[in-house]
């Protein structure tokens, strides 16, 4: 699962409707392409990014202060999972691997973290990895590390 090219179905309705979504991925023109005519089909017009989306995009390294909330919400998508699917490469992640899992909380207004080991059950196409005997459990790739050997 990686961020693909607009189809010829959004490159045709862009055209019709005079937006140029060729640089974009098929979700990032996809959310052009409903800014474009959110109104016309009772959705909700576009706005500008929040302020919480920029501040996020920003700590991923993308600027998204010019962008809509729609198109904030790809980009920010596309980062993550770029960023998970890195974190699968870079681990070498497979089913039946021991990882630890890093969890973070803030209590009393303190930062505080957990770890915990688990043993890979599967890895999803969006990049989750799901954890043997958890009940559902599972993490981020980013969330996790190998332990060492």
């Amino acid at each position: 699962m990686t961020a693909s090219q607009p189809s010829k179905d959004q490159l045709h309705l862009a055209s019709m409707l005079g937006i140029d979504i060729s640089a974009d991925t098929f979700d990032v023109a996809a959310a052009r392409l409903l800014d474009r005519v959110a109104s016309a089909i009772g959705h909700e017009p576009a706005d500008l990014s929040s302020e919480r989306q920029r501040a996020f995009a920003e700590s991923l390294g993308y600027d998204v202060a010019l962008d809509s909330k729609r198109v904030a919400s790809a980009k920010i998508g596309e980062a993550l999972l770029a960023n998970n699917l890195g974190a699968i490469k870079s681990l070498n992640l497979q089913a039946g691997d021991r990882v630890i899992r890093l969890t973070q909380f803030e209590h009393a207004g303190e930062l505080r973290s957990f770890e915990q080991e688990f043993i890979v059950s599967s890895i999803q196409p969006n990049g989750r990895v799901f954890f043997k005997g958890g009940n559902g459990q599972g993490a981020w790739p980013t969330q996790l590390r190998k332990p060492a050997p």
